[in-house]
């Protein structure tokens, strides 16, 4: 089975630590320009994936998913690897979508197996071929149709991207208070250990949990140089106030 790779961003360079792991292969990588560093044969050109290749995979932005491969042949089967992208979005008849929930960053080292991925296929032998080909090179497989994994995409939005904003305006702070960055990282490292045996509504604190009006106001007043940040800090302590009180 010959096997093509195309992009080099993030989830590519994840997805060909994955397959080394295991000592599998590509046989094209796809990249935008050149030099580049790649472990497997490297092209610019998508047109130098052609009938003989049998596994496409599409690691690529969104936004692109569809216009790349509109250009690939009919025959192949396509894999992309977006939460928040159709299945659809793949005009070949066998297609699959297999998103990691994982934020992924070059150069940094994870343990693959750990990493949940949701999955959808167009048939059953599509499912066959991708997972004998990358399940053993990434971890815990959940089935997943297109409605669930988009729901489940905003769900990462709320749990990984806006918890990071957070945590950019927590150190601005800290910064500011000539404190240091890492003062609540113990805190933070024992709140997601309690989250693996409990449910975020029964360990929630803080002011606007237990209603405490008064520490709610006096921090908005520490929060006038920063507007938008004291927006967030609104909005978030108005919906604890009407869960909690």
């Amino acid at each position: 089975m010959r096997i093509a790779l195309v992009g080099n961003g993030n989830l590519a360079w994840h997805l060909n630590a994955a397959l080394r792991e295991i000592n599998s292969r590509i046989d094209l990588h796809v990249v935008r320009e050149l030099p580049v560093s790649s472990p497997w044969k490297t092209t610019t050109q998508l047109s130098d994936i052609n009938d003989s290749y049998h596994l496409v995979l599409l690691a690529v932005p969104d936004s692109q998913i569809a216009e790349v491969a509109a250009q690939l042949p009919e025959k192949i089967i396509a894999v992309h690897f977006s939460g928040g992208t159709s299945l659809l979005s793949l005009p070949q008849k066998n297609r699959a979508v297999c998103w990691p929930c994982q934020t992924l960053k070059k150069g940094t080292s994870m343990k693959y197996n750990n990493i949940p991925l949701l999955y959808e296929f167009s048939n059953t032998e599509t499912e066959t071929i991708v997972k004998a080909f990358l399940e053993p090179a990434i971890g815990k497989w959940i089935s997943a149709n297109g409605e669930q994994r988009q729901l489940a995409h905003v769900s990462a939005v709320f749990s990984n991207n806006f918890t990071n904003y957070l945590q950019y305006i927590s150190q601005s702070l800290l910064k500011e208070a000539q404190l240091p960055t890492d003062l609540f990282y113990t805190m933070l490292k024992a709140h997601v250990e309690l989250l693996e045996t409990k449910s975020p509504e029964t360990i929630q604190t803080g002011p606007a949990q237990r209603g405490d009006q008064g520490t709610i106001e006096a921090q908005k007043q520490l929060l006038n140089n920063h507007v938008d940040w004291k927006e967030i800090y609104t909005l978030l302590s108005k919906n604890i106030l009407d869960k909690y009180q």
